[in-house]
């Protein structure tokens, strides 16, 4: 028979969470918000921007693992793999940055595969919601259908929008998508507190039993 370990280092025992931690939740919705917001307002030169900011992004991570290289030991240097990966990430952001339009077709594909990726996290939060005895879970689903289906649309790009509304329609989706992952936020938290409470509810206790009166002496004389 095992027994629990008992906590002998003093510090107080780490509590599993029991809600959906925002901070796992708000990254994903920050990125389908501002990331909606530039494909609506800059429409087609947002992958433009989008590119350059990629470009920038691998170009000093890819100089940050050369200055790691140099800055590392032999033995260090033999083992990782650093100058290799760090040549190959700044070549390719200095190409991008010298071919802002190579993302053309591929930055629709990110953002499709961003609303499918969304899509199939609605799959899991309804069976959370399911697991949470949320009444109406399968509501979820059918979220998860809707992002399933603009996702496979955005991945089609031209062969559904034209090249001009492409963008638009695809920001509006992203700006649903963010809409949608923050009331799943807060659907679940609920579910989950509604869930905590009626587990921390006692059971009534039962009515306390009156007992009777012990007869008086005088009445248990004979006559």
């Amino acid at each position: 028979m095992k027994f629990p370990r008992e906590n002998t280092s003093g510090s107080a025992p780490k509590k599993r969470p029991d809600k959906m931690s925002l901070r796992y939740v708000l990254p994903l919705i920050l990125f389908f918000v501002i990331v909606g917001v530039l494909l609506i307002w800059l429409n087609e030169q947002v992958v433009i921007i989008a590119t350059y900011i990629l470009a920038a992004a691998l170009a000093l991570y890819g100089g940050f693992l050369i200055y790691s290289y140099i800055r590392s030991s032999v033995a260090q240097r033999i083992a990782g793999r650093d100058l290799a990966i760090g040549l190959l990430l700044a070549a390719t952001g200095i190409l991008l940055a010298l071919q802002p339009s190579s993302l053309d077709q591929l930055l629709p594909k990110i953002w499709g595969l961003a609303l499918i990726f969304g899509g199939f996290l609605k799959i899991q939060y309804g069976v959370d919601e399911w697991c949470v005895h949320v009444k109406r879970w399968w509501i979820m689903l059918i979220f998860a259908a809707v992002s399933l289906v603009i996702g496979i649309l955005s991945l089609m790009g031209t062969r559904v929008f034209t090249a001009d509304n492409q963008n638009l329609f695809i920001g509006i989706f992203m700006l649903c998508e963010a809409a949608l992952d923050l009331v799943t936020y807060f659907v679940i938290n609920g579910g989950v507190k509604r869930q905590n409470i009626a587990k921390g509810t006692p059971a009534p206790a039962p009515a306390p039993q009156v007992s009777e009166p012990a007869p008086k002496p005088e009445d248990t004389q004979a006559p």
